[in-house]
């Protein structure tokens, strides 16, 4: 036993030695092999490291821009495989600085050294990740082969402790000398430690930006940057005007209709709801805005529910714009799921913003049981959709609807966020949930005769939300037969974005909404956990605001259980609440201020 515990010992002081001492063979392997593939707007590219202290933008045929930024001798490399449009044509240069491109990558990459930040970061976690990965493999095999040769050919120590030390130090010398010589001979055969340093041609036109220094090799780049450059730059301050002239109006609107903000009544809690806000920089600051002001008057919601398109195209780049959606709540928490246009890039940023992701299971966020998944299709700007793996919309709100049905009763979900109405008519079990919005909308406070006439069966949910579509739906509620209802929702763009992007007709997070954008604060009973109504926010394309007067949901007290309704036949006073009936059992109970409107006797609301 002892004989096995010094032979482990040994082989971990090997694997020990041959990981310090392969440092340098780890290190060359991680930056070799460190390769990250993502997308610049629409631009497919790929980022690899160079090893001669500059940076590179290869734009193939036309040539490379040599920037002098560089962390030591490591810079970034980014090969740029094409516009990434499918109408740029043959994706030659000139396509690059066509106005419709300059328009798009001029709002997408306003604040450009954000941008490159997100890129960065990428590639450093790549390193990271090729590092760590090369480090165990070099410590693993270079330690089972030194202690395999210490077994074989046992080193003899003498007694003299400062000649032995002196010779295992040479030795490691020795060892680290030959590692760092195959270690730079191999970065110096890699792609990136060959080729130009810099451009023959000095680019004037990026002086005083972050490229500032910049070369290149083509006498055609320099040529088409002085004037892109110049057009650029008067996008942006065209866009900035914009923004600022449309959020100007809107923030004056929102505070003279600030008395009609409304809070959550007694015994309710209350939920922001976001859909397709597609990184509007305008909207994001008036959402928060609208967010900040409830808070200030005391009626902060408990949370905020993104049902997906947090995004453009699910860039890197777009980090940014991400964690500004999750600073809408301030200190409340954030329940999300992606939308087509996310990629797991931006999922990744979602959670490290301190998002709550959903993936399927019901989660308890902010006081309320959410159930949610990602859109399982990705599209991206002007491009296709595909589905990112087997499973569809369809199979999505089946495997959803289990979920729900299979919680206890007392612990099935408030709300159900599904990205496309595909999913959220699967969840609902019915053929076609556009005929069922768009149909006459009954009563959303009065229960029908038979709860079978919306020709939805029993839903288990408070709650079913959805967007995706960018087009204002009124509400449905489905009555379900235990005396309980459910709220059907379609949510608006809250960035205000055309629905169908093209090269000509798109929204950029620095576009102005081109469309009205709206989103709705819903209120739900803590005892119930039912939705007792929902306040919605209108912003129209000048900058008009609307706060629209809270509308109820619900039947707070049923008047029949078997008898249709009969107007004002509760009374409620401010001392007392009319008896409830045991019918539904759990409807709302927890507030004890009541009014009666058309009938239907509710918490008075503050």
């Amino acid at each position: 036993m002892e004989r096995v515990l010094v032979g482990s010992r040994r082989l971990l002081l090997c694997v020990l030695a041959a990981g310090v001492l392969g440092l340098p063979l780890a290190f060359s392997w991680a930056v070799t092999h460190t390769e990250v593939t993502e997308k610049i707007g629409t631009s497919p590219t790929t980022f690899t490291l160079s090893t001669q202290g500059h940076s590179e933008v290869r734009l193939g045929i036309a040539g490379t821009v040599y920037l002098p930024e560089s962390r030591g001798p490591i810079g970034l490399v980014a090969t740029v495989d094409g516009p990434g449009d499918p109408g740029a044509g043959d994706g030659d240069l000139a396509n690059y600085v066509r106005p419709e491109m300059l328009e798009l990558y001029a709002g997408l990459f306003h604040d450009p050294a954000a941008a490159v930040a997100q890129y960065v970061d990428l590639v450093e976690a790549e390193l990271r990740h090729q590092l760590l990965v090369s480090t165990a493999v070099v410590a693993l095999v270079g330690g089972v082969g030194l202690f395999a040769l210490h077994e074989l050919l046992p080193v003899q120590l003498r007694r003299d402790r400062r000649r032995d030390t002196l010779r295992v130090g040479l030795a490691a010398l020795l060892v680290l000398g030959m590692t760092t010589g195959l270690a730079s001979v191999q970065l110096q055969g890699s792609e990136g430690g060959r080729g130009p340093t810099a451009g023959t041609y000095e680019l004037a036109s990026l002086d005083g930006t972050l490229a500032d220094g910049a070369t290149t090799d083509s006498p055609v780049v320099r040529a088409l940057l002085g004037g892109a450059l110049a057009k650029a730059q008067t996008l942006v301050d065209r866009q900035e005007a914009g923004e600022q002239a449309f959020r100007s109006v809107a923030e004056t609107g929102l505070d003279d209709q600030a008395d009609l903000f409304e809070g959550p009544a007694d015994g309710e809690v209350a939920v922001m709801m976001q859909s397709d806000m597609h990184c509007s920089t305008s909207m994001i600051r008036l959402q928060r805005r609208v967010f900040s002001m409830l808070a200030e008057a005391g009626d902060a919601p408990s949370l905020l529910a993104v049902t997906g398109d947090l995004t453009t195209n699910g860039t890197a780049a777009e980090g940014t714009c991400i964690a500004d959606e999750a600073a809408i709540a301030g200190d409340a928490p954030v329940a999300a799921i992606t939308g087509n246009h996310e990629s797991a890039v931006s999922e990744e940023q979602m959670s490290d913003a301190g998002m709550t992701v959903l993936d399927g299971s019901v989660e308890e966020v902010g006081g309320v049981r959410v159930l949610g998944d990602g859109d399982p299709s990705r599209t991206e700007l002007f491009g296709a959709t595909a589905l990112r793996g087997d499973e569809g919309q369809d199979g999505q709100g089946r495997r959803l609807r289990e979920v729900a049905a299979d919680a206890d009763p007392d612990e099935r979900p408030s709300l159900v966020m599904v990205h496309e109405a595909y999913a959220a008519q699967a969840f609902l079990d019915i053929d076609s949930v556009d005929t069922l919005v768009l149909s006459h909308v009954p009563s959303l406070t009065r229960p029908p005769a038979d709860p079978d006439d919306d020709g939805v069966g029993d839903v288990p949910a408070g709650a079913v939300l959805y967007g995706h579509w960018h087009r204002s739906i009124d509400p449905r509620v489905l009555w379900n037969s235990d005396g309980t209802w459910t709220l059907l929702m379609e949510l608006d763009t809250t960035g205000g974005a055309v629905d169908t992007p093209t090269i000509n007709n798109f929204s950029t997070p620095w576009s102005r909404p081109q469309q009205e954008a709206s989103f709705p604060v819903l209120f739900l009973d803590r005892g119930s956990r039912l939705v007792t109504g929902y306040q919605l926010y209108r912003f129209d394309t000048d900058g008009t605001v609307t706060v629209e007067p809270r509308v109820d949901v619900g039947a707070t007290v049923p008047e029949r259980a078997t008898a249709a309704p009969q107007a004002d036949a509760y009374v409620g006073s401010q001392d007392t609440c009319p008896a409830r009936a045991a019918y539904p059992t759990n409807a709302p109970t927890s507030s004890s201020v009541c009014v009666t409107t058309s009938g239907v006797t509710r918490p008075q609301r503050r």
